[in-house]
């Protein structure tokens, strides 16, 4: 049998080596992912992720070796393996892209909904007005959609401008009434802020869950057309066979006489 090309096998065995990169640094997203797990006190939702991803690191190092070792050693069976499973990554990746992409019209409503419970700020539970210090902190801004309004009588020092920012469109002067004494707080609530740096998480987030399911196509097309050489050459030559007859290539001798 001869040889498959292979001008084919050496950019597939190449594919394989990177795809098999990604499964183990997928691997060590999802080690690095538990052990914050353990670190974290209340951390039950993400058992579902690192379950997820421990599960993706392996079928991705397992096909990258199917590959591989279906392309060194022209063995039918890795390869259709391969194909199936870089086949199989493909509509996964497509199917989550698909969901990530339908989130993103509905962070906003999400957000909003989980706070609108929580009006005035000021007497939301002491988890809650953590959380949206830190907001308040890490994004410049004040309340969530209704700025320092949503926060009532009470408003967190994380609301409060800086001398550099004052004066400035980013604050804006609190109304002097009888609970609230004026203060200079940013003018932006947080809720906006917070939707265009999730939609820019969701929007890289596509970028890799396309590419990645680009890359395994690749991979499963590669593996097709290896299959196919394969087959090619596995076929017999045709034997040909002729009904007229032909005479030998050599003469009968004549049987030998005794004298007597």
């Amino acid at each position: 049998m001869r040889k498959t090309n292979v001008c084919m096998k050496r950019p597939f065995l190449i594919f394989n080596i990177i795809l098999g990169i990604i499964g183990g640094l997928i691997l060590a997203l999802a080690i690095f992912g538990h052990g914050a797990y353990h670190a974290i006190e209340e951390g039950d939702n993400m058992v579902p992720g690192l379950v997820f991803f421990y599960i993706l690191g392996i079928v991705v190092v397992v096909v990258s070796v199917l590959g591989a070792y279906g392309s060194r050693k022209e063995k039918k069976w890795a390869l259709i393996l391969c194909c199936i499973g870089a086949s199989l990554l493909c509509i996964t990746m497509m199917v989550i892209a698909g969901k990530a992409a339908a989130s993103k019209s509905q962070v906003q409503e999400a957000m909003k909904a989980h706070f609108e419970d929580k009006k005035p700020l000021d007497k939301a539970d002491e988890h809650t007005q953590n959380s949206l210090d830190a907001l308040q902190k890490e994004f410049e801004c004040c309340g969530m959609d209704k700025g320092y309004q949503d926060w009532g009588e009470h408003i967190p020092p994380s609301c409060h401008c800086p001398e550099y920012y004052k004066n400035t469109s980013k604050c804006i002067e609190v109304p002097k009434t009888a609970n609230v004494s004026e203060e200079v707080v940013y003018s932006e609530p947080c809720l906006p802020l917070v939707v265009k740096y999730v939609e820019k998480a969701i929007n890289g987030m596509l970028g890799i869950l396309f590419g990645f399911a680009f890359f395994v196509m690749i991979v499963a097309v590669m593996a097709v057309v290896l299959l196919c050489q394969m087959r090619r050459q596995q076929k017999p030559t045709p034997m040909t066979f002729s009904v007229h007859s032909s005479e030998p290539d050599y003469k009968e001798l004549p049987e030998p006489t005794e004298n007597i």
